[in-house]
């Protein structure tokens, strides 16, 4: 029983490191996020805020 748990977490640990692995042959380079440019927020009346087109669907929350 101790040596299942022992080759358990072994193979957790395989697993998980070849899953953390850089993969040097993909081209999987990591894409920054648009910059945020916080001075030309806005902050919208309730007048505003009702005029805005309704969304056509409503965002899924996958």
């Amino acid at each position: 029983m101790k040596r299942n748990v022992i080759l358990l977490v072994l193979l957790n640990i395989v697993i998980f490191s070849y899953f953390q692995w850089p993969d040097s042959a993909s081209n999987n380079t990591h894409q920054a996020l648009p910059e945020m440019h916080p001075e030309k927020a806005q902050l919208l009346s309730d007048q505003q805020v009702q005029a805005l087109p309704a969304a056509s669907e409503p965002l899924s929350t996958e």
